[in-house]
């Protein structure tokens, strides 16, 4: 039998059965907060409180559109407006802390996250997952020695909202992710952590700007020109590369010898790096074959990855950012403007739209991108402006 106060999780209220008779449960993470279970299963969250020694029971929602985080933050919400006192809890990072219940910081609930549960996402190669880089590079700095117990949603959304402006969409987007995250996984997982709620809970992501940046013919010759006089001819064949081959520069960089195969001009990339977890073969142009089979030629010492370095722990050549911005300065295609800067994951953007460019069939460029979802390249690929503008002069030629 179902003991009546126990710790809600969306997975347990699904699972409980009705009886005879209407049944109330009450959540132990936020006493207050009540679930109703009617003899015909009928499930509905309530809050449950006194005023001047009067109980008052209000109604929530159904469980069944109402989710549990949901239904917590109304019912703190609700006591927070007849309670104020004592209830809202608002940051305070100069006060002293004597509660035991903010012993607990920020950076103890991410590490819980992470130790239990996100280390075990899978990730590309030897990289931090995107959560992991997001919380340590744009969130820790700031939230990391706050205790737990000092956030509110008031806070939250004020901050959140300053590195919205600070950072932009994408990199706003995936610090909600993982704040909601860890919070969620706390409140599911860690009992003793002083949550009663998800404080992150009502952040919501931002639409991002769809980027459309891709190099014309007249870019891409400037471009190549300028790395062909650039001393670094390893990085500058990596980028080279992403452009021929439409890889991801990761998968570029620890590209093995062992995955070309100079016969059928074919680059095999295995499943473990790609993001669809699938093995797929990608074509190689006249230009991407001349550039590996001189590497091949120019490497005196026999080494697994194309691009080998003594000095990465992952045995193949990181970093050239800065080599990057170099290139591209000096091609004259560096902006102020972020969202005409041309970036190394343009490149990728390039090898797609210049195929769609030439009319190819959008599910040919999809498998040389390696996608397992067509609405994915539709990101990437560009309608061949040329037929789109003989369709429009077709539709109106009887007038």
């Amino acid at each position: 039998m179902q003991h009546t106060t126990f710790s809600f999780t969306e997975k347990r209220v699904q699972n409980l059965a009705s009886e005879s008779r209407t049944k109330t449960y009450s959540d132990t993470k936020v006493p207050n907060l009540k679930l109703t279970v009617t003899s015909k299963g009928t499930k509905t969250y309530y809050v449950r409180f006194k005023v001047q020694n009067k109980s008052k029971m209000i109604k929530l929602g159904s469980a069944k559109y109402l989710q549990l985080d949901d239904a917590r933050l109304r019912a703190v919400e609700y006591l927070n407006s007849v309670h104020k006192e004592k209830w809202q809890i608002e940051p305070n990072l100069t006060s002293e802390v004597n509660n035991s219940d903010n012993r607990f910081s920020v950076n103890d609930a991410f590490n819980a996250y992470y130790d239990n549960h996100l280390k075990y996402k899978r990730r590309h190669g030897k990289s931090r997952h995107t959560l992991e880089t997001a919380y340590v590079k744009h969130l820790a700095s700031d939230l990391a020695k706050m205790k737990v117990a000092q956030l509110n949603r008031k806070w939250l959304a004020k901050y959140f909202k300053k590195l919205l402006n600070e950072k932009g969409a994408t990199i706003h987007n995936k610090c909600v992710s993982v704040i909601k995250a860890m919070f969620n996984y706390c409140l599911d997982y860690e009992e003793d952590f002083p949550l009663e709620h998800n404080p992150a809970q009502s952040l919501k992501k931002e639409e991002e700007i769809s980027r459309e940046r891709f190099l014309t013919l007249e870019e891409a010759r400037h471009l190549l020109a300028t790395m062909d006089t650039h001393e670094h001819h390893s990085y500058t064949d990596i980028f080279k590369l992403a452009l021929f081959t439409g890889a991801r520069i990761s998968n570029v960089r620890s590209m093995r010898w062992e995955e070309v195969n100079f016969e059928l001009a074919c680059w095999i990339v295995p499943a473990i790096k790609t993001k669809s977890s699938k093995t797929y073969h990608l074509p190689l142009c006249d230009q991407a074959l001349t550039i590996l089979t001189k590497r091949k030629l120019e490497l005196s010492k026999t080494s697994d990855f194309v691009f080998p370095s003594k000095s990465s722990k992952s045995g193949y050549m990181m970093g050239g950012d800065k080599l990057w911005k170099e290139i591209i300065t000096a091609a004259g295609l560096y902006s102020v403007d972020k969202n005409r800067r041309l970036r190394k994951h343009d490149l990728r953007r390039t090898f797609a739209t210049w195929q769609a460019l030439k009319g190819t069939d959008i599910n040919v460029i999809s498998k040389t991108l390696g996608h397992s979802d067509i609405k994915v390249t539709q990101i990437y690929a560009r309608i061949n402006l040329k037929k789109a503008s003989e369709s429009v002069q077709r539709a109106f030629e009887d007038l």
